[in-house]
């Protein structure tokens, strides 16, 4: 492939990126938001409500549109890769120092530095030691990724809102000048709730995507109000004090 064809796939596959995010971003118009801008108090005006779209807008599209979301990659791939970087570091660094009669005949002098002057442009110790020191931290880091114990299953249904769960927190403690609740099931009521207004607007956060996300990306949101208040409930470390 030339570098031409290699520049217009590239331009391709970025046309087509920015025509996906345009298209999911026209799934939320200015009104859409406004249960959101109720559940926070917000006066709402047609600024009002183009901000918060600004602001939320970002972290649906990157945090539940699974679409473009990079696959993480395996435990064996990583470690793969880094090999790949340990053994080009190595060699660079061994044929650096490592000079023999034919060696030096075909190797460009002009680009090692002057000797004794290590700002100099050019190859110097202190580069063949940071080859060095790149192979050694590749090995412990490929050691310390050997000895972690694999994820097993699949990750959570809900993990994409799990990414988007933090936004909301700070979103809401910035409006609101207030510490977010933790939602709690109200037995007598048969329904989640908690002190303050942070469920009232995570629910309102809901809907929106509820009534406006792509179909293909509904997956990545609770299914119901019950889920989304159980989803909520996980942000909290279990022996948080309750609000």
């Amino acid at each position: 492939m030339s570098e031409d064809d290699a520049t217009a796939l590239q331009q391709e596959a970025e046309a087509q990126i920015a025509a996906e995010r345009e298209a999911f971003e026209a799934c939320f118009p200015p009104e859409a938001f406004t249960r959101i801008a109720k559940a926070l108090k917000i006066r709402l005006t047609p600024e009002n409500l183009s901000r918060l779209r600004g602001r939320l807008l970002p972290h649906f599209y990157f945090d539940l549109d699974t679409r473009h979301r990079l696959k993480e990659p395996t435990r064996k791939e990583r470690i793969n890769r880094i090999k790949k970087l340990r053994a080009a570091a190595m060699s660079l660094q061994f044929s650096l120092t490592h000079f023999d009669g034919i060696w030096v005949m075909d190797w460009p002098l002009d680009v090692l530095a002057p000797e004794g002057d290590p700002d100099a442009p050019g190859v110097t110790d202190q580069f063949t030691a940071t080859l060095q020191l790149l192979a050694d931290r590749a090995t412990t880091l490929i050691e310390g990724i050997a000895s972690t114990k694999p994820r097993r299953g699949r990750p959570p249904k809900n993990e994409p809102f799990r990414q988007l769960t933090p936004t909301l927190v700070r979103l809401y403690q910035f409006v609101r000048k207030e510490p977010a609740g933790r939602p709690n099931w109200l037995p007598n009521s048969g329904v989640y709730g908690a002190t303050g207004d942070f469920y009232p607007f995570a629910l309102a956060v809901w809907h929106c995507l509820q009534d406006n996300l792509p179909s293909e990306a509904l997956a990545a949101i609770p299914s119901s109000e019950d889920a989304l208040g159980q989803e909520l409930n996980k942000h909290w470390p279990k022996d948080r004090p309750k609000r």
